[in-house]
């Protein structure tokens, strides 16, 4: 059974292939040329609204990433007294992210000792996000590290945020909808 709620991108390419069909197909069917001039208007004002649309998810999902990676940097650094910058830069690389410009524009290079470090002290990274539950009317995000220097010394660090559910990535925000209790997300080590 397929999802009955189209996603964007599915909205964006049926937008794009009807403008095609009705700029390439017979002028004659139309009833009046007018009709067809306001109905090519009507879908390329739906078609930028859908790209503005698209762009702003995208933008969310870039900023809930970086808030994820910034609040794990923030404790790591906390935890190991290393510089933030560099705990940031080298836990991207760790997520498998470093292909993501967006993600590393502007950040020095990746400090080699302060990712060898990380990939010791590190174990696990996994993001929980909960729907509204008792008297929490807005979602929550969890980031759980498990973290420590051998396996007698391993231990668990908890960073809890509510969100707006506008700040939710647009897949956990529909299954949050969908009642979901929870969606989770293994960052590190990337499942295969």
């Amino acid at each position: 059974m397929t999802d009955a709620a189209p996603s964007l991108d599915d909205v964006r390419e049926t937008l794009a292939k009807v403008v095609r069909l009705v700029e390439h197909g017979p002028s004659d069917r139309w009833p009046n040329p007018v009709l067809r001039e306001l109905a090519l208007a009507l879908l390329g004002r739906l078609l930028k609204l859908t790209d503005h649309a698209l762009k702003s998810v995208r933008n969310a999902e870039l900023a809930e990433t970086q808030a994820v990676y910034g609040l794990v940097a923030r404790k790591v650094s906390e935890l190991l007294d290393l510089p933030e910058a560099d705990v940031y830069r080298a836990v991207i690389a760790m997520c498998d992210q470093a292909g993501e410009l967006s993600l590393t524009d502007g950040l020095p290079p990746l400090d080699r000792p302060v990712a060898d470090r990380l990939s010791a002290f590190l174990v696990r990274i996994v993001v929980v996000y909960q729907g509204h539950e008792g008297t929490r009317d807005t979602p929550r995000r969890l980031v759980r590290l498990m973290h420590g220097h051998g396996p007698g010394n391993l231990r668990e660090s908890v960073i809890g945020q509510d969100l707006g559910y506008e700040r939710l990535p647009e897949d956990v925000r529909m299954e949050l909808m969908k009642g979901a209790g929870q969606v989770e997300f293994q960052l590190f080590p990337k499942r295969a």
